[in-house]
């Protein structure tokens, strides 16, 4: 991989081989691919414990406006990482693109700015995703 010490690489190469997928390590295309072409959107968390707030994970997209949402559509679904620390993955959810699509339209509405970090948050992975992995 080229581009290894790319933030987040490494953790989407294990979330590759877990789902058998091939990284793709262009920043600028989507994250993986599966035999078949179709293209996948990985994120990546780790989980806070011992913590007295804010437990959990939450998952961040940068830099989304209304003009890029092909980011989004150009997957076939998202996959989203738990990890325990820096290199050993916890849980993987998957959650189609049509529901992560309403919920980045609904963040980029309430957003006052013209770009947006979108956020996905645990309690929102749980309800809407399905865990793959273990």
């Amino acid at each position: 991989v080229p581009n290894i010490l790319q933030p987040g690489v490494i953790k989407e190469l294990m979330m590759a081989e877990l789902l058998g997928h091939d990284l793709i390590p262009q920043k600028d295309s989507a994250d993986a691919r599966d035999k078949h072409g179709h293209s996948y959107e990985y994120l990546a968390s780790i989980r806070r414990v011992n913590v007295s707030s804010n437990k959990g994970c939450s998952f961040q997209m940068d830099r989304v406006t209304p003009s890029n949402l092909n980011r989004i559509t150009r997957n076939q679904a998202f996959y989203f990482g738990i990890f325990k620390d820096h290199l050993d993955i916890d849980e993987i959810w998957k959650v189609e693109v049509p529901v992560v699509l309403a919920q980045v339209e609904r963040q980029l509405k309430e957003s006052k700015n013209d770009i947006a970090h979108v956020n996905f948050l645990l309690k929102w992975l749980e309800e809407n995703g399905t865990k793959v992995f273990p």
